[in-house]
């Protein structure tokens, strides 16, 4: 079963290299978010099954997730990064403003997860390649909310306002596990 999510999100990771060459268009930015919202998803289930018995095993899988979402998040950043963005119009940017804040929901989710995690990450010494890991995907972040709020200039406000929520949640998770 654990197969088929992380392959699911390995075919996710590989799709979006393909969104690259059409991300000025709005089904493969769509698709994106999708594809890295159905990761955050999948890793949020591994992490919720996570316990005293089984996290000596599989608790490693906070990091590695994470570092895979990393990769994601990277990825289509870079697929929708560019010199002169074209903004897409306002009907669009609504769209696009509603899947993200669909990703900001499963995010927030896993974030808390992840938190509720700590006291087992703590007795098993996990909790500083957490840390680690939270900072540098809360960055990868930081980063796909300017690309995206480039493309979507008329919906910037809704944007900007979902990804300050993530962020405080990033906080409060990176707190957690420093």
């Amino acid at each position: 079963m654990r197969f088929f999510r992380n392959a699911f999100a390995a075919v996710a990771v590989v799709a979006l290299g393909v969104v690259g060459a059409f991300a000025q268009s709005e089904n493969p930015v769509v698709d994106g978010i999708l594809g890295v919202t159905t990761a955050s998803a999948s890793l949020q289930v591994s992490v919720s099954e996570l316990s005293f018995f089984n996290f000596v095993s599989k608790g490693s899988e906070i990091v590695s997730g994470l570092t895979n979402l990393t990769v994601s998040v990277t990825t289509f950043t870079k697929s929708i990064t560019f010199t002169k963005p074209k903004p897409f119009e306002n009907h669009i940017a609504e769209e696009v403003v509603e899947v993200l804040t669909e990703f900001v929901a499963i995010h927030q989710a896993l974030l808390r997860t992840i938190i509720g995690k700590k006291s087992l990450a703590s007795r098993f010494f996990l909790t500083a390649p957490i840390a680690h890991a939270l900072r540098i995907i809360e960055n990868v972040v930081d980063t796909f909310a300017l690309a995206l709020i480039a493309l979507i200039p008329t919906q910037s406000n809704s944007a900007r306002s979902q990804f300050e929520a993530l962020t405080v949640t990033f906080t409060e998770a990176i707190k957690a596990y420093s």
